[in-house]
């Protein structure tokens, strides 16, 4: 007989609801569930693997007395209140935890190496004047006037001037490389970590490209303001703000980046509707559309009324063509080393290569950093050493 593992009733109840799972729901895979929430029990290793693997919760914690603490401190500075997504999946805790790793190694690294932290971070506040702090943050980042103009590889280079910067940007649709366990758009879009040596924006891949490039503009007014974010917004109009002075002050100032009024005003076409102009400034710009037509009704181009018909329009479009980009990125599968490649910040990646190679962290250390083992972690750090 296989030998057991002894486990607190306690912890399979805390797993279970931080896996947002019922016991109903377990029985028809844990004949014994009932048993294992309700008395101390002994469960083999076979039987606890599996049960890790379904609540997708670490397999060490079975071990543990008592529950866990798990007080994430970025989910106290979510943008929306949300009762549906009152507790965070597992996912975005993971996430969050792994995004935690990264920073902090970062961090370490970066004050080895003898450099000192940035003066942007926490400069601002939001007495500031929006649009001269999104000319400050601009030409910080060495982006010229409509410098999103026509430019199909807007996110890219925002990107890429942001991580020069020394901004860490990552992006995943899934947790680590489990495509089974996907981020949901409708639980949050990105978040930051704000540090004076390393600041670190998430975005969530799952979301289109257009939508990425707000969040990451959102994101970084964050930065300047030193304050840490959970950005979930859906952009539906019955939400409950956090803070929502702050909110409405970063929206400002990442409009005022992408889309300023000089901009709108040169590209309305007089002789078509809204909705085709919106559509054609969307374009243009590369900013979503949602944006534009918020962006029209605060500068007074379109009214309440015209504004409500055309957003409750567009905001449908978009679901459907979320949910159209995520079921071809399921049919497509992709190139590996493009999909993990474009996940990682290239000065991270090229930085974990170097301290392994130096002999100061453990290639061990290294893998897990980068997500990759053995011949395929030297050729994905290739890869994005290729890229950067």
């Amino acid at each position: 007989m296989a030998k057991g593992v002894i486990v607190k009733p306690i912890i399979i109840q805390w797993a279970i609801q931080s896996a947002g799972k019922d016991v109903r729901g377990l029985s028809d895979k844990f004949d014994k569930i009932d048993k294992w929430t309700s008395e101390e029990s002994e469960l083999t290793v076979s039987e606890l693997n599996k049960l890790s693997k379904e609540l997708r919760i670490p397999f060490g914690y079975f071990f543990l007395p008592e529950p866990p603490d798990e007080d994430i401190k970025l989910l106290k500075y979510r943008t929306i209140d949300n009762e549906d997504q009152e507790k965070p999946s597992r996912e975005l805790i993971d996430t969050i935890k792994y995004m935690e790793k990264r920073q902090s190694f970062m961090r370490d690294a970066l004050i080895e190496d003898g450099f000192l932290p940035h003066e942007f971070v926490g400069s601002a506040t939001i007495e500031d004047n929006p649009e001269d702090l999104a000319s400050k943050i601009t030409q910080e980042l060495k982006l010229k006037i409509n410098w999103n103009k026509n430019n199909p590889n807007t996110f890219n280079v925002l990107r890429e001037e942001i991580s020069n910067l020394g901004i860490l940007v990552m992006q995943n649709g899934v947790v680590g490389n489990n495509n089974h366990r996907i981020l949901n758009v409708a639980e949050f879009r990105a978040f930051v970590l704000i540090d004076q040596y390393v600041p670190l924006i998430f975005l969530n891949a799952r979301d289109s490209t257009n939508a990425k490039v707000f969040s990451l503009c959102h994101e970084l007014v964050h930065v300047w303001l030193g304050v840490d974010e959970l950005y979930n917004d859906n952009f539906t109009s019955n939400q409950i703000v956090n803070n929502s002075q702050l909110e409405k002050f970063c929206n400002e100032v990442a409009a005022e980046m992408l889309l300023p009024l000089s901009s709108i005003q040169s590209t309305l076409e007089p002789q078509l509707d809204i909705y085709t102009n919106i559509k054609h400034i969307s374009k243009v710009f590369n900013v979503s559309e949602l944006v534009v037509c918020i962006r029209l009704k605060e500068k007074k181009i379109i009214d309440n009324k015209v504004f409500n018909e055309v957003y409750a329009n567009l905001l449908i479009e978009m679901r459907e063509n979320l949910l159209g980009k995520q079921l071809q990125e399921k049919k497509s599968g992709g190139d590996y080393y493009a999909t993990n490649g474009s996940r990682l910040d290239a000065r991270f990646a090229t930085t974990v290569s170097r301290k392994a190679r130096e002999g100061r962290i453990l290639y061990t250390e290294a893998y897990e950093l980068i997500g990759a083992k053995g011949k395929t972690y030297d050729n994905l750090i290739k890869y994005v050493e290729g890229r950067a």
